[in-house]
């Protein structure tokens, strides 16, 4: 059998992966002036979901310090929709699996199903908080940014999803799919900025 023409070819792959991930979270947040954003004293709940993201306790756990030494007192509210089997007690444990809970982050883990109403978007669907995360000070989202797997729009998965679905809990989460989720949840994001609550 005769081999058509071969020719050796080289594959340089850039690797970008962050070594040092807890550095990383302190000097962004850094950048971001998170001392200037927080009072001394304050309650500021960090979310956390259950999207499987690389290294996600190591991310919270760095945030959790971040926030206590700029004088602030941080728990973790789980934000994740209805996962979990939609109960208080499954998304603890959704959490505890990925290595999230009081003892690695050395702070509480409130979790609670029933959210707060926060009002309608342009379009009618209802937006709701997590009730931890409404009576803290200040909201701290972590999150990744990300194309959606079911659709495409200018905002897709990322920081307005988690706040308008994860924070909105098993309400929020049917509000949102209920309404189109691709036109929605930008609208939802903006219900919720506007509370003021968002570090």
């Amino acid at each position: 059998m005769d081999l058509p023409p071969l020719i050796h070819v080289h594959q340089r792959l850039v690797d970008q992966h962050i070594t040092d991930v807890p550095g990383e979270v302190r000097r962004q947040l850094a950048a971001a002036g998170l001392a200037q954003r927080v009072k001394p004293g304050s309650r500021i709940a960090v979310t956390a979901g259950s999207r499987g993201i690389a290294n996600i306790a190591a991310i919270v756990g760095a945030v959790v310090e971040e926030l206590k030494s700029a004088g602030a007192l941080p728990f973790v509210v789980p934000a994740m929709g209805s996962h979990g089997g939609a109960t208080a007690e499954g998304q603890r444990a959704v959490l505890a699996e990925y290595g999230i809970s009081k003892e690695s982050m050395c702070c509480p883990i409130l979790s609670d199903m029933s959210p707060v109403p926060l009002g309608r978007t342009p379009s009618g669907a209802a937006v709701f908080m997590d009730r931890n995360a409404h009576d803290a000070d200040g909201v701290l989202v972590v999150a990744r940014v990300k194309p959606h797997t079911s659709f495409r729009a200018p905002v897709e998965s990322g920081l307005c999803k988690m706040m308008a679905v994860g924070l909105g809990k098993q309400l929020g989460a049917e509000s949102m799919h209920q309404h189109g989720l691709a036109g929605v949840v930008e609208e939802a994001g903006r219900v919720i900025m506007a509370t003021g609550k968002i570090v």
